[in-house]
């Protein structure tokens, strides 16, 4: 696959910090919009996500304007308390490791070149959230594979210095890092391979709606993994949505990042490592851009049977509400509860469907080889949307039969009022009109003629 790199411009720079200033500052009011059901699991960042510190936002391409900034002369280096300085002013003032490092503390005239201030922004970050995650250790599952070998781990493998800087082996040629929850491990191999802060950030963020956003080092594609979940205090199953994020590489690197915030392998993960460990399969031949697919089709596979799970249930209440001769009062908030769900899928299946579009349209993220295998995925989603709304019409659908059988009910009831009242209306009119106490009244002392008044009226309905 052909991979085209984009040339930084200061222009870009300018709009990707500004875009990255606006996030931080949009952070701090959007704590309010609750609104959205609970994740199946608590997790340890808010709805809207983790806020990341300044010093997140020193892409390599904001390195190189700062490194640029303070070469006055022009000629590729720095001394090395210029270095310190320029570091310390984001709050990276950690202590740089390594022989090379070193001998320049010593030496404070010492020069470092671009390579070695991008390297040394590096490694104080990685200190940083290392640090942080001191508490509990950031782990990830890793795969390396090769058209003839492959190599998967049982256990998961701890994110350590040694770890970050250890090179793969020389025969692996795509390697795989599948982070399941570990949220200090994406930051670790964010910063490693240059991922965008702005892509970590929707990464780790719970409510983010499918995207697909290319970066200058590498695209992200955000697609949700559908969970049904069974509780006992609850009448219907319920389905709930786990982001995962995929990061692909763009400048022909052979790795792959994922993250999902599930701690345990889901059924996605499990399927891809399945195909990976037979030989000779399409994906080990393929490499990174086809792996990427291949996770991508798996996670939207989870869709199917989430919404074949919902129409079940709608089909369940529909059984139990005519046994119950429209009496069971549980219905009604399960149906409620179903249609939440349903209208939730809904609005992420739209979404979905114009990241798909976008894979089709643009080469460098998934290759055009890969165009059919795209086509099919979105056909796929065009389905689920379809038993989406078929879902909901089938909800109105019951909705619309209980509505009429109360309403029949309530006519039969005022038909039964009507008629009560018809017959004993001029009963009681009549009652009210000869018994009420008058001294003077015609026929009061000649009883025979209350039988002859009252009989008329009736002998002219009979006879009509």
């Amino acid at each position: 696959m052909e991979a085209r790199a984009v040339e930084p411009t200061a222009s870009n720079i300018d709009r990707s910090t500004a875009r990255w200033r606006r996030r931080r500052r949009s952070h701090h009011g959007s704590h309010l919009e609750t609104n959205d059901p609970p994740p199946p699991r608590a997790r340890s960042n808010s709805l809207q996500g983790p806020e990341l510190e300044e010093w997140w936002s020193l892409t390599p391409d904001r390195l190189k304007r700062i490194f640029s900034d303070a070469d006055a002369d022009r000629d590729g280096r720095l001394l090395y308390s210029v270095l310190v300085e320029s570091l310390r002013r984001y709050d990276l003032d950690g202590e740089l490791e390594g022989p090379s490092w070193s001998k320049k503390k010593i030496n404070q005239g010492a020069e470092v070149t671009m390579v070695e201030f991008e390297a040394a922004a590096r490694q104080l970050m990685m200190e940083k959230v290392l640090l942080d995650a001191a508490r509990a250790p950031p782990t990830c599952c890793l795969v390396d594979f090769s058209e003839t070998e492959s190599d998967m781990p049982p256990d998961r493998v701890a994110v350590t210095r040694d770890f970050l800087t250890c090179p793969r082996p020389y025969w692996s040629r795509t390697r795989w890092y599948e982070i399941r929850g570990s949220e200090n491990a994406l930051k670790l191999l964010g910063i490693k391979y240059a991922l965008h802060p702005l892509a970590i950030e929707d990464a780790l963020r719970a409510t983010q709606r499918p995207k697909e956003e290319r970066y200058d080092t590498h695209s992200q594609i955000i697609v949700p993994r559908f969970v049904v979940v069974r509780r006992t205090d609850e009448p219907v199953p319920r389905v709930h949505t786990e982001n995962v994020s995929i990061f692909v590489p763009l400048l022909k690197s052979e790795t792959l990042v994922t993250y999902s915030p599930e701690t345990v392998a889901p059924a996605w993960s499990r399927r891809v490592r399945s195909e990976l460990s037979r030989s000779f399969t399409k994906l080990r031949e393929e490499g990174a851009a086809f792996l990427a697919y291949r996770v991508l089709d798996a996670v939207l596979d989870s869709g199917a049977p989430a919404v074949a799970t919902l129409r079940d249930a709608v089909a369940e209440q529909r059984a139990i509400l005519r046994k119950s001769g429209f009496g069971d009062a549980t219905v009604g908030p399960a149906l409620r509860s179903l249609k939440a769900d349903l209208e939730d899928l809904s609005r992420l299946v739209r979404p979905l469907l114009r990241v798909l579009g976008n894979l089709l349209a643009d080469d460098d993220v998934v290759d055009h080889r890969y165009n059919n295998y795209i086509e099919d995925a979105s056909e796929n989603c065009a389905e689920l949307e379809e038993d989406i709304q078929t879902g909901l019409r089938e909800i109105s659908w019951l909705v619309q039969e209980i509505e009429n059988f109360y309403k029949r009910k309530q006519d039969q009831t005022i038909y039964a009022l009507t008629v009560t009242t018809v017959i004993f209306l001029p009963l009681q009119f009549i009652t009210g009109l000869f018994g009420m106490n008058f001294r003077y009244m015609p026929q009061l002392n000649d009883r025979p003629a209350y039988g002859r008044r009252t009989d008329i009226p009736w002998r002219r309905v009979a006879a009509t």
